[in-house]
């Protein structure tokens, strides 16, 4: 843990002078899209390292954004190869009539490859940080609460090196995936928010960073083969809850 942390110290001076040039990608804005019972506005995507499309446009299914990328990934050959691979998306999320915002649910998906014999100088991440803000409560405009936090990843929390993951190598190969949920009622309630039903209105960016370096032959690969977006648990007002519990259901707006 220490090689590894001392490792990512290090390689976060060189993000910041490979991220330094490129700059001038111009951002994907794909629009609204309708979901089941909230409403997704200006979906956007930027990245300050290539040029967009690296989600790609979204599908949606039920309260579910789904993305499923097919050019956001980091490669890395040989002594001093290096890839930096950051997107960002952004968007605002309105409840229909009759409905809140409880949760939101962030899920995503990839795979890593390390090949070669080396050290913890062949390596692959994915980073994933979120800043969701909720501006209304109730169809009314708050002064804004702000709930930063980052994505879980497994295995070995999204980290991958030759030395810690392969024994130094000749190869390793895994899928990763990453989830994470925002309780949105639960953050109104710990920023003593009153509110009737909840959370009306809600706007999210999603920060994702990939990267590959590579040794003397070696050579370090990794991608995001699916994003499962932005999913929603959705809840009626009280005035509907009981009749829909009696049926026993409920609504859960996830991709299956």
């Amino acid at each position: 843990m220490v090689l590894r942390s001392g490792f990512m110290a290090a390689l976060s001076g060189c993000a910041l002078l490979v991220c330094s040039l490129p700059a001038h990608a111009v951002p994907i804005n794909y629009g609204d899209f309708i979901g089941s019972t909230v409403n997704f506005i200006g979906v956007t995507e930027d990245s300050g390292t290539h040029t967009p499309p690296l989600y790609g446009a979204p599908s949606v299914f039920g309260d579910t954004l789904d993305f499923n990328p097919i050019s956001f990934n980091a490669g890395a050959t040989g002594a001093g190869g290096v890839e930096i691979t950051d997107g960002t998306l952004s968007l605002m999320m309105t409840s229909k009539a009759g409905n809140f915002i409880d949760k939101v649910l962030f899920d995503e998906a990839g795979d890593v490859t390390l090949a070669g014999i080396g050290g913890i100088g062949t390596f692959a991440s994915v980073t994933a940080n979120f800043n969701v803000e909720i501006q209304e409560v109730d169809g009314v405009g708050i002064g804004s609460i702000l709930i930063a936090v980052p994505m879980v990843f497994t295995p070995s929390g999204g980290t991958y090196d030759l030395a810690t993951d392969a024994g130094g190598g000749p190869f390793y190969n895994s899928a990763w995936s990453g989830s994470l949920m925002v309780d949105l009622t639960q953050a109104l309630i710990d920023n003593n928010i009153p509110y009737v039903n909840g959370v009306t209105k809600i706007s999210v960016v999603f920060d994702n960073t990939l990267t590959a370096i590579s040794e003397n032959g070696t050579s370090a690969f990794i991608a995001k083969k699916d994003v499962g977006g932005v999913g929603i648990t959705v809840f009626p007002e009280p005035a509907s809850l009981g009749l829909l519990m009696l049926g026993g259901a409920c609504l859960l707006g996830r991709r299956n």
